[in-house]
This record gives C-alpha cells, sequence and structure tokens, in this order.
C-alpha cells in the first residue's frame, strides 16, 4: 500500500527514509559510546568524591537542557513544516532562551552551592556557563534535521559528543577537578557552535530570499535523504501545513512535551529512594539502567519521525516503520534482560547485586514503553499539539501518587507499579497517533 502523504515513488522513499534512519542510528550510538567515555574517564581522574560532585552538577544541567531540547524540537518542527521560510526568528529565539538558560543556572547558584556543599562557587558558575552553548547547540540541529540533512546533523551530534570527551581527556590530563572539567566543556561547546554555523551555511544559501509567509516552492529536494514535500506542483500550498508562525507557543509546546517525558523518566527512581530500604533503593537504581538503555537506545526513532510528521511527506510510511522498529528493539531489549540480566548484573556491578537480576527484564519493558511515550509525543509536536503532554505531566504526578501510597513498598511492587502507569500513557499515546493530522490554524509572522 502507498503512503497517500509521500509525493514519490514507494522505493525512493522507502530508501530515503531508511538512509536517514540510519545515519542517525550510527550518530546516536556513536555519541551515546562517546558519553560513557566521559564518564569512564572523570570517573578515573576525578575519584568519587570529587566525581560525585560533578555527577549532581552533571544531573542539573540535564533539567536545565529541557531547555535545548524544546527549541530544537521547535526548529525541527517549523523547518519541516515549511522549508522555505526565514529562519532568522529561529536563531535569535536560539540565543535568548540560551541566555536565559545560562542566567537561571547563574540565579540559582546560590542554592546550588549550599545544597551540594561546595567549597567555592565557581562550579556552579561554570554550570551555567556550559548551559548557554549548550542550548544554543539545540537550534543548530533542530534546523539540520528539519532541513532534511540527517547526515549533517549527525556529524554535529558527534562532533558535540567529541567535544566533551576532549574536555573529559584534558581534565584527567591536567590533574583538574570538577570546575576545570566545567569550564572545559563550555569552552569546546563553544567550538561545536563554529562546526554547526558552518554546516549551516548550506541552508542560508539555499534560501537567500525566504518568504515569511505560507511555504512557497519546495527547493529542499536537493537532499537524496530530506524529509519529502509534495513538489509536482511548485508553487502550491500544502493543504493542512500550518504557515510560518514566529510565536513563542510552539517553543511553549515543546518544553512541556520535554520536561513531561524527563519528569516521567525519572519519577519511579525519586520515589523509589523514598519508599525502599536502602539496599533495595541501591538494587532499584542500578536496574534503571535496563530501561535506560532500552529508551536511550530507541531515541534516535522519535528524531527521525519528527521532521516527516511535521512535513507530512511520507508521515504514514514513517510512523509505521517507527513504531515497528520501536517494538523490535523493545522486545529484543526485553529478551536480552531476561536471557542475559544475570550475566550482566555480573559484569557491570558485581555480586552484591545479583539477587536484582530477577527484575531487569520489568526495567527493559518499562524503556520499552517509555519510548512508546516519547514517539507518541514527538508525533504530537510535530503536528503542534499539547494535549499528550499535559497527560504525561499528569500520569507523573499519579505515578509519584500511586508508588507513595498505593504500591507495595517492594522492588517488584515500585516496577509493577512504574509499567502498569507507562502502558497506560502509552495507550494514550497510540490513540493519539492514529487521530488523523488536521490542520493547524495559521498566523501570519510579525
Amino acid at each position: 500500500m502507498t503512503d497517500p502523504t509521500s509525493p514519490l515513488p514507494p522505493s525512493a522513499a522507502g530508501q530515503g527514509l531508511a538512509r536517514s534512519g540510519v545515519a542517525l542510528a550510527v550518530a546516536t550510538a556513536i555519541s551515546g559510546l562517546l558519553g560513557y567515555v566521559y564518564i569512564l574517564v572523570l570517573t578515573r581522574a576525578l575519584g568519587p568524591e570529587r566525581f560525585g560532585i560533578l555527577g549532581a552538577l552533571t544531573g542539573l544541567s540535564v533539567i536545565l537542557s529541557v531547555a535545548s531540547t524544546a527549541i530544537q524540537l521547535e526548529a525541527t518542527r517549523s523547518v519541516a513544516g515549511d522549508p522555505v521560510a526565514a529562519r532568522d526568528w529561529l536563531y535569535a529565539r536560539g540565543r535568548i532562551v540560551s541566555a536565559a538558560t545560562g542566567v537561571l543556572a547563574l540565579a540559582i547558584s546560590p542554592a546550588v552551592v549550599a545544597g551540594l556543599r561546595l567549597d567555592s562557587w565557581w562550579p556552579a558558575i561554570a554550570l551555567a556557563a556550559v548551559m548557554i552553548p549548550q542550548t544554543y547547540l539545540g537550534v543548530q540541529l533542530g534546523i539540520l534535521l528539519g532541513s532534511g540533512r540527517p547526515a549533517a546533523f549527525g556529524v554535529l551530534l558527534v562532533v558535540s559528543a567529541l567535544s566533551r570527551t576532549l574536555a573529559a581527556i584534558l581534565t584527567a590530563v591536567l590533574h583538574r577537578g570538577p570546575a576545570f572539567a566545567l569550564w572545559a566543556t563550555a569552552a569546546t561547546a563553544l567550538a561545536v557552535l563554529g562546526v554547526g554555523h558552518l554546516l549551516l551555511r548550506a541552508d542560508r544559501r539555499a534560501f537567500p530570499a525566504a518568504t515569511t509567509g505560507p511555504a512557497g516552492p519546495d527547493r529542499d529536494t536537493a537532499h537524496p535523504d530530506s524529509v519529502a514535500h509534495p513538489s509536482a506542483n511548485p508553487g502550491a500550498a500544502i493543504p493542512g501545513r500550518p504557515s510560518h508562525d514566529t510565536r513563542w507557543a510552539g517553543t511553549l509546546r515543546a518544553a512541556v512535551a520535554a520536561g513531561a517525558l524527563l519528569v516521567l523518566l525519572d519519577a519511579d527512581l525519586l520515589v523509589a529512594r523514598a519508599v525502599l530500604s536502602e539496599h533495595d533503593a541501591g538494587w532499584y537504581a542500578f536496574l534503571t539502567v535496563f530501561g535506560r538503555v532500552t529508551f536511550w537506545g530507541t531515541n534516535f526513532i522519535a528524531l527521525w519521525v519528527l521532521p516527516h510528521e511535521a512535513a507530512r511527506g511520507s508521515a504514514a510510511t514513517a510512523r509505521a516503520y517507527a513504531l515497528g522498529a520501536v517494538a523490535v528493539m523493545g522486545l529484543a531489549a526485553v529478551g536480552a534482560a531476561a536471557v542475559a540480566g544475570g550475566w550482566l548484573t555480573s559484569v557491570l556491578a558485581g555480586p552484591a547485586y545479583a539477587g536484582a537480576a530477577a527484575y531487569a527484564p520489568l526495567f527493559a519493558v518499562a524503556g520499552s514503553l517509555l519510548s512508546v511515550v516519547q514517539l507518541a509525543i514527538y508525533v504530537d509536536v510535530a503536528r503542534a499539539r499539547h494535549v499528550l503532554g499535559s497527560v504525561v505531566w499528569a500520569a507523573s504526578v499519579i505515578l509519584v501518587l500511586a508508588i507513595r501510597f498505593v504500591a507495595p513498598r517492594t522492588i517488584g511492587g515500585v516496577i509493577w507499579c512504574t509499567v502498569l502507569v507507562l502502558a497506560a500513557v502509552a495507550a494514550v499515546g497510540l490513540a493519539r497517533m492514529r487521530e488523523p493530522h488536521r490542520a493547524a490554524p495559521t498566523h501570519p509572522s510579525p
């Protein structure tokens, strides 16, 4: 069956989808691997006490990175949905959001210093410096992905991961501490923005006189792996596609969605720490690795679907492939946890965690359901909707209350409660994905 949303023959559309999917999969895999190298280098270089400080600050940076994710999602949606519209507003939006994130990090630094019992203000100040370029990177990544340039997106993603690894190596070689590691990360992140600027120059040359109204002729077909825009009738408006809109509503929707997903990802772990014994809480913290690996391993799939859904080019085919890929990878992860969970636990955590292995498949199930939720949220963002993000926020509150007051205070009780809530949210997400992609209201640019 052909995809009615795609103007390309099925074979050409399928090849383009496959190439872009492979490019994103390889890039995210390499980036993830370099992330583990970063941790390995610094755990050995800093030692437990100083790495504990850096780890806590890095955890805070993950929360602050919601802004970067939001601007990336909005940039991808806007560019894919209106490929010839002006993009200067996205760069301006990125500068505003990046500066605001840095100011926020600086404003909360007194609480960070006190809460983490830091001996100096410099690590907290360095964290604020890191957040500025790392947040702006989101707009560069978003424009590249929305432009149908997954290979360039992958290059920038890997270069960013390499820059953090370089900062870690410099810290180890020079025998410096957490503050230096963060300052080095900020400096290398600025260099990454330079690489992003070079990659984006091609887009600036391609659209020297970009329009600011509804999408005009499709000029993105030069990229063989690009999202598929109708081009049989150049200049024709695309029914149901939102016009160029520079208001903050899209960015706020993306922020709500990204924040909801982040909270849902960590809610069970945080509450488990409060309701379980110290021993069981330690086991639970380790077991989340099986869910995190499953979730992050499928992260590229949601990224891959987003521009196709926003442009409505090969959207139905992309969704079908994405759901199939998430299902296959989820089943593989659950199977691996069931068959090799004991061995993996022994290798990764040692004999003290041997009894935890029996729960590994359930945590892999939780990670698979989170992958479905992420895919559905990204589709919602691409369609300029916000309902699912609100559902996920509500589900996070329900999950916290259920673990705190209803679930048995055991590892099994907490993870089963988590799986049931995630299954309900995933079901809502799948139902939302099956709804037709209705036309969004149009708003002229200022």
